[in-house]
């Protein structure tokens, strides 16, 4: 081999095991084509902030498992409350925070409210949540 393909090679050897370092450039240099592709596929502000909402109000143990009930089938407001433990007052709160962000939806039969879940999006939300932090693997 030639010396300049020796150096190659050492140079693309050293690059591969060369420690990383947290994941931050080590020099600054902006690609515009790049930013410019990121910049139109960005999202507006309001749509931004709708989807932190919603994620601020999945960020909620007692509202995952909600979400979760919810997914088998219609529940009232009492039938929660007995499964998550908690009051009934308490279960109607979570409920409302849910429903402001249009998570679920209820109806009134008599005096029973009864919640479902507004959108299967919400539920594959959840599932691939599970998916993520189970490694696939099915909890239980």
């Amino acid at each position: 081999m030639n010396d300049a393909a020796d150096r190659d090679s050492a140079t693309a050897s050293s690059q591969l095991s060369a420690p990383v370092d947290n994941g931050v450039c080590k020099v600054s240099r902006v690609d515009a084509q790049r930013v410019r592709r990121a910049r139109a596929a960005m999202l507006p502000d309001e749509v931004v902030r709708d989807v932190a909402d919603t994620f601020k109000v999945l960020a909620h143990p007692t509202r995952i498992r909600i979400v979760r009930a919810l997914a088998t089938e219609e529940l009232c407001v009492c039938d929660l409350a007995a499964l998550i433990g908690l009051s009934i007052s308490a279960t109607s709160h979570q409920l409302q925070a849910m429903r402001k962000i249009k998570l679920v939806r209820h109806r009134m039969d008599g005096k029973l409210a009864y919640y479902s879940l507004r959108d299967p999006f919400v539920l594959a939300l959840l599932e691939d949540g599970v998916r993520h932090v189970t490694d696939g693997e099915a909890p239980g």
